[in-house]
Formats: C-alpha cells, structure tokens, sequence
C-alpha cells in the first residue's frame, strides 16, 4: 500500500545524516497529498539563509519547472512500490546536477524518511533526512 504523506514534518538533525553537507538549522515541510497530486512546501534555514520551496506535482506526470535561488529546476514524481521518488534535475556553471529523494514512510506514519542522493561533478553526496511528523 503506498503512504499518504500529508501533515507537517520536522526534520530532527540528531535522526539524520548530512555527509558532508552542513545540515540546516532548523526544515520544516508540509505536505498535501491527494494522489495523484502532490504539494510540497520546504521551509529551512541554512547558511543561504532563509528560504520558502513550493513544489506542485502530479505524480507519475511530467516534470515542473521552478526556481529556486535564480536556477531552474525540473522536477517530477514518481512511486517505486511504497517509495515516492521524487526527482530534480538541474544545471550549474554548465554541469548537469541530478537530485534523488526517496521518500518513504514508517509503519506508525509518525517518521518520514528521504534517502538522497545529490549526483553532482566531484561525486554524489548521501544524505538521510528523518523528519517527524508534527501533531
């Protein structure tokens, strides 16, 4: 059975693992699911300081294009089973980058958890983000 992702989910930093990357300071998303479409809204604060993403997706549907801090991003959504992969692809200093989130969740449905990979010149950079969700 493929999860509902729906409700507002707090990363917890102690729960994930950034690689190398500094984690952010604080990540708060929320989710509105009613498949097929899928609407995600990222807040977060880091050392780019703060910053709002909304992305608007059908899953299994073409890819959007939003920006983000000035690039453009194609992003699209699909399920591999129980996992919600959802996949932005973009462009930087004439370098294709590729980012994977693999988004499942736990049987309880308290913890959502994204496996990343960033695919990027230099090598692909792993991350596992737990966020849990919020009452």
């Amino acid at each position: 059975m493929k999860p509902n992702f729906t409700g507002i989910w707090k990363l917890i930093r102690s729960e994930s693992e950034f690689g190398f990357l500094a984690p952010p300071k604080w990540r708060l998303d929320t989710i509105t699911h009613a498949e097929p479409q899928l609407r995600i809204r990222t807040g977060q604060k880091d050392a780019n300081g703060d910053i709002t993403v909304d992305r608007d997706l059908i899953v299994g549907g073409a890819p959007v294009t939003i920006t983000i801090r000035g690039r453009e991003r194609q992003i699209a959504a699909f399920w591999e089973g129980a996992v919600l992969v959802v996949e932005t692809r973009s462009e930087v200093s004439g370098n294709a980058r590729r980012m994977e989130d693999r988004r499942s969740m736990d049987a309880d449905g308290a913890w959502l958890t994204i496996e990343r990979v960033q695919e990027q010149p230099g090598g692909a950079v792993r991350q596992r983000l737990r966020l849990r969700r919020q009452m």
